[in-house]
């Protein structure tokens, strides 16, 4: 396996969430003081297909993440991570990773600067580093826009990607999560322009106050004459502690 190069859409799963169950905050927990907030979540993912960004990584693909987040301030959070991915039905696709965000919350803004280095056995994919910033908006409580941009040094580009987020509770213990948004490339891998529309619709369901599980739907529709049609379907099953 090639060595990570010096320098994760992936956020806090909440991934995947994340970016859905990697995109929401696993922070639960207080110090005898009440002032440090503290989370430490553990992922496991199984996917029909793995698409990343529009581009189909791997077919059945299984995953582990273990992530941990740190409130800073009442305002800005750090979140740090490892992952693993790979396929579990032909071919011997692997990726390997490590993640450090930083999120700044200004009034009904949040400002997300990352840092993602990934390593790739058996894939399209180059190893590297990927920087980037993200703003999100929270229009209310159940509906928010994020718009992101990156750099890339294994695709030697940029991508960017806007999408908007709805949420409905069903009950205290679960809720519905849908995401849909389009992505933009600059010669990544070579692919300039819009890129590829998304849509998840995902169903997630708290078994208890550390334990849930999440199954969804999404497609990804290429725009760009290279990036593929796809409708997959997968679940995140996560462990707070």
């Amino acid at each position: 396996m090639k060595l990570l190069c010096n320098s994760v859409t992936i956020s806090l799963l909440s991934l995947t969430s994340i970016t859905a169950i990697a995109q929401n905050s696993i922070i639960d927990k207080v110090t005898d003081d009440g002032d440090i907030k503290y989370g430490i979540e553990a992922l496991t993912t199984w996917k029909s297909e793995y698409l990343h960004r529009g581009f189909k990584l791997s077919n059945q693909n299984l995953g582990f993440q273990l992530a941990g987040q740190v409130a800073l301030s009442n305002t800005s959070t750090l979140d740090i991570g490892i992952h693993h991915d790979a396929a579990t039905s032909n071919g011997t696709f692997t990726e390997t990773g490590a993640y450090i965000d930083f999120t700044q919350d200004i009034g009904d803004l949040s400002y997300t600067y990352t840092l993602n280095l990934r390593d790739y056995d058996n894939s399209t994919f180059k190893s590297g580093a990927d920087i980037g910033s993200k703003v999100n908006w929270a229009y209310n409580d159940t509906f928010d826009l994020t718009a992101e941009l990156s750099y890339d040094t294994g695709a030697s580009g940029f991508y960017g990607e806007v999408k908007g987020s709805a949420y409905k509770n069903i009950s205290n213990d679960s809720y519905l999560l849908f995401d849909t948004g389009f992505g933009l490339t600059s010669s990544y891998y070579g692919r300039t322009g819009l890129h590829h529309f998304f849509a998840k619709f995902e169903y997630v369901y708290n078994i208890n106050d550390s334990v849930s599980i999440s199954p969804y739907i999404g497609t990804s529709l290429g725009i760009h004459s290279n990036a593929p049609d796809s409708i997959n379907t997968g679940i995140y099953f996560a462990v707070s502690f």
